[in-house]
């Protein structure tokens, strides 16, 4: 397989995965207008759960999935009443909040695992051919591609195609209007929260397959997030996938360029360019 070819692969399953990443963030936020900063460190707590049960139970990573995705939405529901307590202005204070949350977590992992980086990585990982194309998949990027992709356009269909979804983004888009029109905030709180605790149980295990596992990690994660909820704006879906796929491949193209430890740079480059170009994000219209 060629190197450029060998990028665009790498960067579009990358860039999927970081959509995945960031699309409970955006959800919570968007209803709740609260600036979760532990999102990240709840996916690095999912991604170590995956490993516990990988590496001390011998679990296939794959078969990881089913507990971390029925668990991490009671830690998000759990966020979610303490964000209750919050008092006014609320995205300040909701950013404090979460910000101790992130810390402690982050203690809690690095008091059970140890600072240690860590991999979930199969013994004998299998490539898919696909001679046509000249191409060379990893498992571990045709399970990002596949799975990131199925459970983001699952999201989209719910959030277009059904009641709930629907009124869920007419929260998003205008919460006193969704209101008056009889639509029950609460229970939008506790689905986005619900949504988002099931996408970072996704999240993790597959973060613990393609980066490094360590308790500090959660920032990466939190960062990538951020970027690419500013880029896309709330609540739209395609264009979350078109900026992960941007930055899927801009950090690709860094890593094979300069080396591996530009990748969170160019992160941070991008995030800095949004907030100075496109603070409203990017405009265009791919919902009905």
């Amino acid at each position: 397989m060629s190197v450029g070819m060998h990028l665009v692969v790498s960067g579009f399953s990358l860039g999927s995965f970081y959509a995945l990443v960031a699309l409970g963030f955006a959800l919570i936020f968007g209803v709740t207008h609260a600036f979760n900063l532990a999102h990240g460190e709840l996916i690095i707590l999912s991604g170590y759960l995956a490993y516990f049960l990988w590496r001390g139970l011998e679990v296939h990573p794959l078969a990881t999935l089913p507990l971390t995705v029925a668990l991490m939405p009671v830690f998000a529901l759990a966020l979610a009443q303490l964000l209750k307590l919050v008092r006014e202005p609320f995205p300040m204070n909701s950013l404090v909040v979460t910000f101790g949350v992130a810390l402690v977590v982050e203690q809690a992992l690095l008091s059970a695992f140890s600072a240690d980086y860590r991999l979930i990585q199969p013994a004998a990982p299998a490539l898919m051919q696909v001679p046509a194309l000249g191409l060379a998949l990893t498992e571990t990027q045709v399970t990002l591609l596949v799975l990131s992709l199925l459970a983001t356009g699952i999201v989209h269909l719910w959030l277009t195609r059904t009641f709930s979804g629907k009124a869920l983004r007419a929260t998003i888009q205008n919460r006193e209007a969704a209101r008056l029109v009889g639509i029950n905030l609460g229970r939008m709180r506790t689905s986005a929260f619900a949504v988002g605790g099931l996408l970072i149980g996704l999240a993790g295990p597959l973060y613990g397959q393609t980066l490094y596992l360590y308790p500090a990690g959660g920032l990466e994660a939190t960062l990538i997030a951020v970027t690419l909820t500013i880029f896309a704006g709330v609540g739209r879906i395609p264009t979350l996938l078109l900026g992960g796929w941007l930055l899927g491949l801009a950090e690709s193209w860094a890593a094979l360029a300069l080396g591996a430890n530009w990748r969170e740079l160019v992160s941070a480059l991008l995030l800095v360019l949004l907030l100075i170009l496109r603070p409203e994000g990017l405009k265009i219209r791919t919902e009905g």
